[in-house]
């Protein structure tokens, strides 16, 4: 008669899909998670007023997207899991140690105990699933991060920074388009109106929001590693850019419009739109990278060509003959030292009639 446990390999493990329906493993995984929430209860409270004002209403959106990523990557799920597995009690220990020496602390306490909880959800994940479970869930876990708020010094010295490079980029853009203006620190005067880049006009709600996107997109596309790493670049500078043009359309419709509804496409209508921007912005960059890099030239791919041309450098300033119409067929590679080129064959006369035998 057949046991009803999970019978092991020599490695320890056994089938995922059998271990996940074991009483123990059942039962270890409903304290754990009861465990985290009872220790996380009131950080997730604080965050919660925190999803609830424009700089962290992202907040929200984080963690259907890295439920989403572990979908989307569930073919690297483990079909065999091993547990449990020693090193998980390691990540629960250190996640632990976080939450206690921060707790008392006023310095990033928030941020930091965010840290130990994606510790801690590592180390759940290692100690029921593995290291390949753990490999699995990774990303997903780490994205969580974008939940939390900063730490206020950071938040504070950040949204300054921003406040300072948005008006004095407004005041530049104002007087290109032909408005007189002049600043007094984050105070812009548009002609006859006073325009005050306030703490919460300083773009940190759209950095912020736009970072996780441009991370969520370079985690998604089937790009080169240097493609995804301009994409999580860019987004500095496209908030900062989108946040700019903000305040300058303000400027403008409070001296062609009128103060009142200035105000009101600066609050509303441009807090809303300015993310859409900075989303066209980003496919208007992938769209760019892929006419700069050409990913296939009918030739070669573009790490085909990178490894060609570091090989044989002459391949840059030369050009090998176009195949033909419709034809896919590679260039011929280059004479190299070792591989001296073949001299033409050289045609012969045929012997005259009258040549000797």
């Amino acid at each position: 008669m057949s046991s009803a446990s999970p019978s092991p390999s020599r490695s320890g493990s056994a089938l995922a899909a059998e271990v996940v329906r074991t009483p123990g493993w059942i039962a270890a995984l409903v304290a754990l998670v009861g465990v985290l929430v009872f220790v996380y209860a009131a950080l997730f409270r604080y965050c919660y007023g925190e999803w609830l004002k424009p700089d962290y209403s992202h907040g929200f959106l984080v963690p259907f997207f890295a439920a989403y990523l572990a979908w989307r990557w569930r073919s690297w799920a483990p079909e065999r899991v091993r547990w449990p597995e020693p090193w998980g009690l390691a990540f629960l220990a250190v996640g632990g140690g976080l939450f206690v020496v921060f707790g008392d602390r006023n310095v990033g306490k928030e941020w930091m105990q965010g840290l130990s909880f994606v510790l801690n959800l590592c180390g759940v994940t290692l100690l029921l699933g593995g290291w390949k479970a753990l490999r699995w869930l990774w990303p997903a876990l780490a994205f969580l991060l974008f939940m939390f708020p900063l730490p206020w010094r950071v938040e504070h010295a950040l949204g300054w920074q921003l406040q300072k490079v948005a008006s004095i980029a407004s005041e530049f853009v104002l007087q290109t388009i032909g408005y007189p203006t002049y600043r007094e620190g984050i105070i812009l005067h548009v002609k006859d109106h006073v325009l005050r880049v306030e703490e919460a006009c300083s773009g940190l709600s759209m950095l912020l929001t736009f970072a996780a996107l441009a991370t969520g997109m370079a985690m998604l596309v089937q790009r080169p590693w240097l493609d995804r790493g301009l994409i999580l670049v860019s987004a500095v500078p496209v908030a900062v850019l989108s946040n700019v043009l903000r305040i300058a359309l303000t400027g403008v419709l409070y001296n062609e419009a009128g103060k009142e509804l200035g105000d009101r496409v600066f609050h509303d209508f441009a807090g809303w739109m300015m993310m859409p921007l900075a989303l066209a912005v980003l496919w208007g960059e992938l769209k760019l990278l892929d006419w700069v890099f050409v990913d296939e030239g009918g030739k070669a791919s573009r790490e085909e060509m990178l490894k060609m041309n570091s090989a044989n450098p002459a391949y840059l300033i030369m050009t090998a003959p176009a195949p033909g119409k419709g034809s896919t067929r590679a260039p011929a590679a280059l004479p190299t030292a070792a591989q001296p080129a073949k001299s033409a064959a050289v045609p012969q006369p045929a012997p005259s009639e009258g040549a000797s035998r």
